[in-house]
């Protein structure tokens, strides 16, 4: 088992939902939402967090980074795209930069007094994912096992997006333990 360190200093709570819950709670009037990332699909609908003043938006959809000497894998994002709608619009998946950029967002919140709503269409891989990276980035290393958990409590079902976590591990010097600690979850 990993060894959990206590995190030394608070932060935010972090919310994870998809597209409808998310719409749903920013029509309400009192909210204690500060910040918000959204991550929105090529063929999915925006949530509108215009009125969130710390907002980071990324558009890239929920697929595999595609290993292009794996012609299994190949096939798969083939179907995937044919499945998706068959249109000529190719499924973007995520990106280093994305992951960049939902770190530098987490650096930029400093003392955030408010929650951190992480949004994608269904609240379950792209924006656990994003949430999982914001944790990390607030936390010293050795806390991976706490950030996995607190996900996990945060949004049942919750599937952190694979290749956003890799991403992030490998920005965040964290030498394949966020990786590790999303496996050990899972047994």
């Amino acid at each position: 088992p990993t060894k959990v360190i206590v995190v030394a200093k608070a932060h935010p709570r972090v919310l994870i939902l998809g597209f409808s819950e998310a719409g749903m709670l920013l029509n309400r009037s009192q909210s204690d939402v500060a910040a918000a990332i959204a991550i929105q699909g090529f063929r999915e609908p925006a949530i509108d967090v215009s009125r969130i003043a710390r907002r980071l938006m990324l558009r890239f959809d929920d697929v595999d980074v595609v290993d292009r000497s794996d012609p299994l894998a190949i096939a798969r994002m083939q179907l995937r795209q044919r499945f998706a709608g068959g249109s000529d619009e190719i499924l973007q998946p995520p990106t280093p930069q994305d992951a960049q950029a939902i770190i530098e967002f987490a650096q930029s919140l400093g003392e955030l007094n408010g929650t951190l709503l992480c949004q994608c269409h269904g609240g379950i891989s792209r924006s656990s994912a994003a949430a999982l990276l914001c944790l990390a980035t607030w936390t010293p290393p050795g806390n991976e096992a706490y950030c996995v958990e607190y996900v996990r409590s945060a949004r049942s079902g919750a599937a952190p997006h694979p290749d956003v976590v890799a991403f992030g591990d490998e920005l965040l010097g964290r030498k394949g333990r966020l990786n590790e600690a999303l496996q050990e979850a899972s047994m």
